[in-house]
């Protein structure tokens, strides 16, 4: 398992894949933080863990890995979320998570514009919807098979499509 937060695992498993052409690079990192937390009251600690593991560890494997992606019809995703849209995030709750996946989105779209225009890379900032997981409780919709497979599909789709979009798990775009 890789920590992602750990500079030395991702240098490991960069190591480790050597040699390797990757043609999906697919960063699912993503730490709730307390569901009742506000910037008020979390602690320095605590910020700076969610917004390390949920955006900027991310960028950074992915930079790291990035001289392995198959250059023409690569495909890198973000494991985002609805709650890191600016436009429809606020009011679902766990806000400190939500600022954390709209700070993944800003730099998934810096990294993306760094990559240039001439990249044939495709980028996308995923939503994998309302999973019944341990952090989307047992209320959610949807169940992981469901969710995974529809990813699946999204991101075979993506393949050649060049840019970077921030989608739901349907395909369907979402405001940032």
């Amino acid at each position: 398992m890789l920590d992602i937060d750990d500079v030395a695992s991702v240098d490991a498993l960069a190591q480790r894949l050597t040699g390797t052409q990757l043609d999906l690079l697919y960063i699912n990192a993503g730490i709730s933080g307390s569901r009742d937390a506000s910037a008020s009251d979390a602690s320095r600690e605590d910020v700076g863990a969610l917004f390390m593991t949920n955006a900027v560890a991310p960028i950074r494997l992915a930079e790291r890995l990035l001289p392995l992606m198959e250059p023409r019809n690569g495909v890198i995703t973000f494991m985002s979320s609805i709650m890191g849209s600016v436009e429809l995030g606020p009011g679902m709750g766990m806000s400190l998570y939500g600022a954390s996946k709209a700070a993944l989105n800003h730099l998934t779209r810096t990294f993306a514009a760094e990559l240039g225009e001439d990249t044939g890379l495709t980028v996308l900032s995923m939503h994998p919807g309302w999973v019944r997981t341990e952090m989307g409780g047992d209320q959610a919709p949807l169940d992981v098979e469901t969710s995974c497979r529809s990813i699946v599909e999204q991101v075979t789709t993506a393949a050649g499509q060049r840019g970077h979009r921030f989608i739901d798990y349907q395909g369907q775009p979402l405001p940032w």
